[in-house]
């Protein structure tokens, strides 16, 4: 009996290099994009996040492009973020408890890394949320313990060796090489993506919709369709928290304000 052998191909995977700062607004007014793209791609996608380092401190950070040089500067980019993107950001912050650097949120990230994947992502996201929507200096200790404290109780994150990790030798040179990789890629601004795939590599920087993410992917591989129907309630399901901005991506409903999912 003549016997049939089947292989099967596994697929190519997607992989982007994202460039970001818990900081950056315009990396929080691409959430909703970023999130369909994850939703849609699946395990297909791998995202390997780099820590720009967006803010050291006060006395070295000139912005020329948007003419920010002091906290209170600040203000009118988030405004114009949150009006151009939907997504709900509370910009008043650069007034009542201005962010001196964005250096320790970056290393949180670092640090929730060390312990899965997983916690590095929620962490990343709950600092976001944070410094937009709940006006929290991110910037301090306090702020960054309370938000391990709560990542903890969703079983994500041991929140005693965050804090051990925090400001250990092995989370500096972390983040140390992710500075080091964004300064050697040439990337001044956030968010910026290197997408990767089939020994291609294209770069998105800057706030973009989600056509030109489709645009680029097309680019990449002709053969994916990014326009599937997604089903409203598996994707509310699929987040632990979903502003109405980020649901309005897959609805075209509009709309700003947080809800949890």
């Amino acid at each position: 009996m003549e016997q049939i052998l089947i292989f099967s191909m596994s697929m190519e995977n997607y992989r982007i290099e994202y460039f970001t700062d818990p900081l950056c607004c315009w990396s929080w007014a691409f959430e909703p994009q970023l999130r369909k793209l994850r939703f849609l791609l699946k395990d297909r996608l791998e995202i390997t996040y780099v820590m720009g380092g967006l803010l050291r401190d006060w006395k070295s950070f000139n912005d020329q492009m948007n003419d920010i040089a002091r906290p209170a500067q600040v203000g009118p980019l988030w405004m114009q973020a949150k009006n151009m993107s939907g997504q709900p950001i509370e910009e008043n912050i650069w007034i009542s408890d201005p962010v001196d650097t964005s250096y320790l949120a970056c290393m949180a990230v670092k640090a929730a890394a060390l312990q899965s994947k997983v916690a590095e992502e929620a962490m990343l996201r709950k600092l976001r949320e944070a410094v937009m929507i709940q006006k929290k200096n991110i910037g301090e200790v306090a702020v960054i313990l309370i938000i391990a404290g709560e990542l903890e109780k969703e079983g994500i994150l041991k929140k005693g060796k965050f804090k051990d990790d925090l400001f250990g030798d092995k989370v500096s040179e972390l983040f140390k090489k992710d500075l080091d990789r964004t300064k050697a890629s040439g990337i001044t601004r956030f968010p910026s993506l290197l997408i990767t795939y089939s020994g291609k590599t294209y770069q998105i920087t800057g706030y973009r919709p989600f056509k030109e993410l489709k645009k680029t992917f097309s680019l990449l591989d002709p053969e994916l369709d990014l326009d599937i129907p997604i089903n409203e309630e598996n994707y509310k399901n699929s987040w632990q928290s979903l502003t109405k901005r980020e649901l309005s991506e897959i609805t075209n409903v509009p709309g700003e304000l947080c809800i949890s999912g």
